[in-house]
């Protein structure tokens, strides 16, 4: 029963925080349409290996909650993860996440009580603007939370709360889905993800705040943009992460 309360808070945290804790792009981003096309998917569609039998002491998706906020809060004192137990409904979050990140669209706009405190910065004047380095620290101890857990640990323990996760997903407007296919292409979108170095230009935008200057990082998806604008260095230990994830998986 520990090890799979423990399984249980450690997956959550692994890829909640990873593809909603940072989505805030740089400002007032326009959602992207839940059935958007993604600009790059790569990866197989097969579904990911799953265990012979169902886990055990796993509570039906409906007490979820209850079973998941006691273990998640004494696990970790992270303020974005207090507000975000603190909501309802936090397995169908999960779903949603991945359902959207999927298709390359941002989550962000439901996981707002966990946004980033500080705000985005550029530096620079005129048509010299570019996202500023402090803009990048205010996702260095994210990174930090997701690259120090182990990866192959993590595909494991996905497959222990799968059936739950899949249950969501599946509620939530994908009948006849697969969670794993969904969580693959997630990956693979954001495994094509550039590594830009600094400086990276970008340009006031009446409709959405700031955009990037370069067209071809503007036109990237808005997971992609997310992750971009955590800075090179976050991106290159993320991508490896993610990498040693997708292997895991199978």
């Amino acid at each position: 029963m520990d090890d799979d309360k423990k399984s249980i808070a450690v997956i959550a945290i692994a890829i909640v925080v990873f593809l909603v804790g940072g989505g805030w792009w740089m400002s007032r981003r326009k959602p992207v349409a839940h059935n958007a096309t993604p600009a790059v998917v790569t990866g197989t569609e097969a579904p990911i290996d799953k265990p012979d039998a169902a886990p055990v002491n796993l509570p039906p998706l409906d007490q979820m909650d209850g079973f998941i906020r006691p273990l998640l809060g004494a696990l970790s004192s992270r303020p974005e993860l207090a507000r975000w137990l603190a909501t309802d409904d936090l397995v169908g979050q999960l779903a949603s996440a991945i359902d959207l990140a999927a298709v390359g669209a941002s989550p962000a706009r439901d996981f707002k009580v966990v946004a980033p405190a500080s705000p985005f910065v550029a530096s620079g004047r005129g048509d010299r603007r570019a996202i500023d380095p402090a803009s990048y620290r205010r996702y260095d101890s994210l990174v930090e939370t997701v690259t120090s857990i182990d990866a192959a640990s993590v595909a494991k323990i996905y497959k222990t709360i799968r059936p739950r996760v899949n249950e969501a997903y599946q509620r939530s407007g994908n009948p006849t889905g697969n969670v794993d296919n969904a969580l693959l292409k997630a990956i693979d979108i954001l495994l094509e993800t550039p590594v830009v170095k600094d400086p990276i230009p970008v340009v006031e935008d009446s409709k959405a705040g700031w955009a990037y200057a370069d067209d071809r990082l503007e036109e990237l998806t808005p997971t992609q943009k997310q992750l971009l604008r955590m800075g090179a260095t976050n991106v290159e230990r993320l991508l490896a992460w993610l990498r040693a994830l997708k292997n895991a998986l199978g």
